[in-house]
């Protein structure tokens, strides 16, 4: 069935994660008649409730702290895992009970729960209310299993979240001491599955970074042939120039740096995505009134654009699984960093062209603030891109290769079309109130069911690695105490900086034009 397992690790992850499967319940049909257009079993696994009912949960493990979690409940199966076990002694003594208060479900939750059919009546009236987002569980449509919740300690306030890599990788090994969990749930998962065909991972680089290399890294040890398709998040240090003595900034912007260099030998495809505070307004963001500093908010965008992407992986009209978007967008064997990009909402009508190309906004990009004014020509190297709507004429595929392919002459590119994005009633409601002269009522209501969004390999990489690599040697000369908060040697610093030069390389294409960059920055060198 190829089957993949999901994993989500972090707080912004799971504001992601929790629309991406809202969005997977839309997929679902009641109707006799109805046909899916994608394999459900793919994504969720077939279980029975504690009361013998049949019911379909996601094939997912849920990493965050557990005051993260909300009100998040497994009513499913809450009889079971609340029945005391037989024959357990009781103690006789006294007892002093002290409880903590549950938390609230939120306002959404409490309609969904009111609703007589279980589902909310209307659209804009029951949709969640972004002053109400207290928890990424607040606007959850779906019920998990127990063993997808993995609440780990909360930490003290004075404790340091961000950029900790050892300390994050130190908690992976300490939780999975204590609740081995790849012998445990990973292994559960796994081995009800007839044909997984691998793991797609979405995780915060600032707080989970180490988490999730050690996890990999132990996946890898129990699957080593397992493809993996990994969606790191990038700290609010990743887009903006970063000096040594920035103490907090260089821990995020270190910490990222060693996210995507771990991921190169443990995940099949990986694909960091910019901090929201990076991104640049423009023509892209035309049709949302988007509140940028909100998680409910952008990670919506967010997951619009990695469900998008990622659906070929389950509709049921595509070839593609995790092994063969590998191969077709890393046809060199070298390139398994890929951008995420796309446009949302997508107009009723478009033309392709260099005017319309611009639109499309790339969520994986520096921008050019941090980079050189004079740094190279972008190259493509390949591409799957998916679009959504009700008619597919406007995406005529022969015009657009023929646009991409005079921009890109080496381009391999494959373009999909799906049936709208199901837009459930948990989505925020940033779509602009206003439209364009003589676009009708409909129009704009099916404006937010039309996406484009693409996953891609191209020199565009390049910039990144480089910029990591100048703080990594900037951090070396001047024997920055930020190495060592980090959890490093400086030897292992100094060879974090060649690995991300060379990585650097990989991406630039034959030109070379970053080398020059290199070679200034090694005249300090010690």
């Amino acid at each position: 069935m190829k089957e993949i397992l999901y994993v989500h690790a972090g707080p912004f992850a799971n504001y992601i994660g929790t629309h991406f499967w809202n969005t997977q319940e839309g997929y679902f049909t009641y109707g006799e008649d109805e046909d899916p257009v994608v394999f459900h079993d793919r994504s969720f696994r077939e279980g029975l409730t504690s009361k013998g009912e049949p019911t379909f949960c996601p094939r997912l493990l849920i990493f965050d702290r557990k005051s993260h979690f909300g009100a998040l409940s497994d009513e499913l199966y809450a009889d079971a895992a609340d029945s005391a076990p037989a024959g357990v002694t009781q103690w006789e003594g006294g007892v002093v009970e002290y409880r903590q208060e549950p938390v609230p479900k939120s306002a959404y939750q409490t309609r969904l729960d009111e609703a007589e059919s279980g589902e909310p009546e209307g659209d804009d009236d029951d949709a969640a209310d972004t002053s109400n987002i207290r928890f990424w569980s607040d606007y959850s449509r779906v019920y998990y299993h127990p063993r997808s919740a993995q609440k780990l300690p909360d930490i003290s306030e004075w404790q340091r979240t961000q950029g900790e890599w050892a300390v994050s990788k130190e908690t992976f090994a300490n939780y999975e001491h204590e609740h081995e969990v790849m012998e445990n749930d990973v292994r559960f998962f796994v081995e009800e599955c007839d044909a997984l065909q691998g793991i797609q991972v979405l995780s915060d680089c600032a707080t989970f970074g180490g988490f999730t290399d050690a996890f990999l890294t132990a996946f890898r040890d129990e699957y080593p042939k397992m493809p993996s398709l990994a969606f790191p998040l990038l700290s609010d240090a990743s887009n903006v120039t970063v000096h040594a003595e920035e103490e907090q900034n260089a821990m995020k912007a270190l910490n990222d740096a060693l996210c995507i260099r771990s991921l190169e030998t443990t995940s099949t495809i990986s694909v960091p995505v910019q901090h929201p505070s990076s991104w640049q307004r423009g023509s892209w963001l035309d049709g949302l009134a988007i509140d940028l500093s909100s998680q409910y908010h952008t990670s919506a965008l967010l997951a619009t654009h990695i469900e998008s992407a990622t659906l070929p992986l389950r509709l049921k009209s595509s070839p593609y699984d995790i092994a063969s978007l590998s191969s077709m967008l890393n046809a060199s064997g070298t390139l398994n960093i890929s951008h995420l990009s796309g446009m949302y909402p997508l107009p009723a009508s478009v033309e392709w062209s260099r005017d319309a190309e611009k639109r499309i906004y790339d969520l994986s990009a520096v921008n050019d603030t941090r980079t050189n004014s004079k740094s190279p020509p972008i190259a493509e190297y390949a591409r799957l891109q998916v679009s959504r709507g009700e008619e597919p004429c406007a995406f005529q595929a022969s015009n657009l290769t023929n646009i991409r392919s005079t921009m890109y002459p080496t381009l391999t590119l494959r373009s999909i079309h799906a049936p709208p994005y199901p837009t459930p009633t948990s989505f925020p409601r940033f779509f602009a109130s206003s439209s364009p002269p003589g676009t009708n009522a409909a129009s704009q209501h099916d404006a937010k069911h039309r996406a484009l969004s693409a996953l891609s390999t191209s020199s565009a990489t390049a910039p990144l690695f480089a910029a990591y690599a100048a703080l990594a040697q900037e951090c070396v000369d001047r024997r920055a105490d930020v190495v060592g908060r980090v959890g490093l040697e400086f030897d292992e610093v100094r060879e974090l900086k060649d690995d991300l030069w060379a990585l650097c390389d990989r991406y630039a294409g034959p030109e070379g034009e970053w080398r020059a960059q290199e070679e200034v920055l090694s005249e300090n060198e010690d």
